[in-house]
């Protein structure tokens, strides 16, 4: 496996976490937000898998 292999599982990895954590919150297509969700631990995580994604697509 190459390094470009781990990069890709890696991301597909975060990208779907991210959208499992989204539609959680009710932030996924339809905007539907649970109560306070900028302040909860998934959105949170949301944000830090944003950074990580940036990371990879920048390099």
């Amino acid at each position: 496996m190459t390094n470009l292999d781990k990069t890709e599982s890696e991301e597909d990895k975060l990208i779907n976490e991210k959208i499992n954590l989204a539609k959680k919150l009710g932030i996924w297509k339809s905007f539907n937000p649970i109560e306070g969700y900028e302040t909860k631990k998934d959105f949170k995580r949301i944000e830090e898998i944003d950074k990580r994604l940036a990371e990879i697509t920048n390099g």
